[in-house]
């Protein structure tokens, strides 16, 4: 009987690594994919794979970060203001569920803080001040769930960069975030190949023309 049962846990143990392993390839296979295919059609791709793999892992944030991820991306890269939200509103709703399974993970505070600048450029004048105190909230959040998370100086860095100097900020404020960002990206390494690594190039680019 011992016997019997200690080949079964095997069996399930074997199975379950085999079922993770599948799910690691795919997903790691797919950012790459996405990654060098920097584009809307690519994004729009990576973001329905992800979509898919999702389904099929109901209890991991990760598919649900990068379908945000991509959509975000994609509003970036949208010229046509009225399209942009559109694209939010599906990053945001899969944002929120990826939140619901992991609600203390440092990345998807960071990913929310992504996000709400691609809101304020529909109507800057308008969402300014509607949009600001959240994305500073997301970015604190961030930092205090990780403090190592570089991701969340870089985007305090961005920010702060385009603030005008009467409310606190402009380059000579930015510089030193940029830097710190800098620190932590030199020292960060991801949990696994699939876990979001993304932003070290672009911070040195902006760091590079102050």
């Amino acid at each position: 009987m011992k016997t019997i049962l200690a080949f079964l846990i095997l069996i399930s143990l074997t199975l379950t690594a085999a079922s993770q392993s599948k799910y690691e390839q795919t997903m790691k296979s797919t950012i790459e994919k996405m990654n060098s295919n920097e584009n809307p059609a690519g994004f729009q791709d990576a973001a329905n794979t992800f979509e898919r793999i999702s389904m099929n892992e109901s209890g991991e944030w990760l598919p649900l970060y990068y379908v945000a991820y991509s959509y975000i991306i994609i509003s970036y890269q949208e010229q046509d203001l009225t399209k942009k939200d559109p694209y939010l509103d599906k990053a945001q709703g899969f944002l929120d569920k990826a939140i619901k399974i992991e609600s203390d993970e440092s990345e998807l505070f960071a990913l929310q803080a992504f996000l709400y600048p691609s809101r304020m450029t529909v109507d800057p004048m308008t969402r300014g001040m509607e949009y600001l105190d959240k994305l500073n909230g997301a970015i604190d959040k961030a930092i205090e769930l990780n403090p190592e998370n570089p991701r969340s100086y870089y985007l305090k860095a961005v920010i702060t960069l385009n603030m005008p100097e009467a409310f606190g900020g402009g380059a000579s404020v930015a510089k030193p975030i940029f830097e710190t960002a800098k620190e932590k990206f030199e020292k960060f390494v991801p949990e696994s190949p699939i876990h979001p690594d993304w932003g070290k190039e672009i911070n040195q680019s902006e760091l590079d023309k102050l």
